[in-house]
């Protein structure tokens, strides 16, 4: 199992990276406002660009060593790559696309099966929807046979549907590639539905790495470019007519109904103006859920305080300046939450 690792500097025009990190096998997600530097880090990786310093490796192979002048050229590099626009050739259909570049013995056929579109091998770009386009493009990247994948936000132009079909295709082609996955996401519900790992790019900057759902819950939320929304991920225990129970691993939720199988997994979004915070445990109230839970944290915002409170799962509350006086609000303090059913939306 190769793992791709990179301590780099790169500059591009006035602009200037600095990364350093490892992906393992696995889907690591790249996050980061525009102008991060996300792009820039792909094209680096991939050789199409190369850094002014620093090492990139895959495996026990290095690709780029700027103190001994290796520096492997992109088509030696067995690194795969998709694009937001799939960039497939508009005079190919879909099995001579998948075909260019296949290694293996393997038929184009299997590899669009693989990816849910056989029945479109005979169809050219132009005929087929931006969800298909993708699905075609990731079946020519994996028959090339890379060592690792990067992903340059290829579902970010797609209605919402089209997101979460193919984000349950990308973990299950991971899994069967066994090679690393770098996918530049703006949608943090799209990494927590498919990421093991998270980078978090900042100004050009890593400012962070580590389990995806430990950085999206804590205080890298302006560097991911995520609101004030509380992006969960958990799995479906019940689901009824009157609402579903959803375990966020170690605090289960009642939302309204999901309409989602038992032992699904499914990402909600709950905003933190809609969580409201008691120092006293809450009686006789129509919330469906009442939390304890501790301070962890507080974070000024732009319109009051973000509370973090750990349930044991973090959960963030937006509170005026003045409700942090008049409740005492410190780390450590004991709280109550208070969530109506109705406040958590799933956003897959």
């Amino acid at each position: 199992m190769s793992t791709l690792t990179a301590d780099i500097r790169v500059t591009r025009g006035g602009f200037s990276l600095e990364a350093a990190f490892s992906a393992p096998p696995g889907i690591t997600t790249v996050v980061g406002v525009s102008g991060a530097g996300k792009s820039t880090l792909l094209l680096a990786l991939l050789g199409d660009k190369s850094p002014a310093s620093g090492r990139i490796g895959l495996g026990d192979r290095t690709l780029f060593d700027g103190k001994s002048g290796i520096d492997v050229p992109v088509h030696e590099r067995r690194i795969g790559i998709v694009f937001q626009d799939a960039l497939l050739f508009p005079h190919l259909d879909a099995r001579r696309n998948v075909a260019f570049g296949m290694m293996g013995g393997d038929r184009p056929e299997a590899w669009l099966e693989r990816v849910g579109a056989v029945s479109l091998a005979a169809r050219r770009p132009a005929d087929l929807s931006g969800g298909e386009r993708q699905r075609v493009a990731l079946a020519r990247a994996l028959a090339a046979r890379p060592e690792a994948l990067l992903l340059d936000e290829p579902f970010s132009a797609l209605d919402p549907a089209a997101r979460s079909s193919l984000g349950t295709l990308l973990v299950a082609l991971q899994r069967e590639a066994g090679v690393p996955f770098l996918h530049v996401t703006h949608d943090p519900g799209e990494a927590l539905r498919v990421g093991d790992r998270t980078i978090a790019l900042d100004r050009g900057r890593v400012v962070a790495q580590g389990r995806t759902t430990d950085l999206l819950s804590g205080s890298l939320r302006r560097i991911a470019g995520i609101g004030s929304d509380n992006w969960l991920r958990g799995t479906v225990l019940a689901d009824g007519s009157d609402g579903t129970r959803v375990d966020l691993g170690g605090t289960v939720v009642a939302t309204a109904r999901l309409h989602r199988a038992a032992g699904e997994v499914v990402v909600l979004a709950l905003p933190a103006e809609d969580v409201l915070l008691a120092r006293g445990e809450i009686h006789g109230t129509s919330a469906r859920n009442v939390l304890a839970g501790e301070v962890v944290s507080l974070d000024a915002a732009d319109e009051g305080v973000d509370v973090v409170v750990a349930t044991p799962v973090r959960l963030r509350a937006r509170v005026t300046r003045a409700a942090v006086s008049e409740l005492a609000l410190v780390p450590g303090a004991r709280v109550w939450l208070l969530v109506k059913a109705s406040a958590f939306r799933a956003a897959d």
